[in-house]
């Protein structure tokens, strides 16, 4: 996950996908499965920094279905 950055604390979905290596579509469908913890502010669809690095983490022992 080295391309987060420390100073930011949320991403937006196209962020958050460049970040994990996958397709915007991807990061909005784990989201409406749940996989991954999202919240609004208006229009835009934001993910923590934390809840990101949380995901790779279970991605990486296998909890994630993708």
């Amino acid at each position: 996950m080295e391309k987060l950055e420390e100073a930011k604390l949320v991403y937006g979905m196209e962020e958050a996908a460049w970040a994990l290596g996958v397709s915007s579509t991807q990061v909005r469908n784990w989201i409406r499965k749940g996989a991954l913890k999202a919240f609004r502010v208006g229009r835009r669809v934001l993910i923590r920094r934390e809840v990101l690095e949380e995901f790779v983490r279970e991605m990486e022992a296998g909890r994630v279905t993708t």
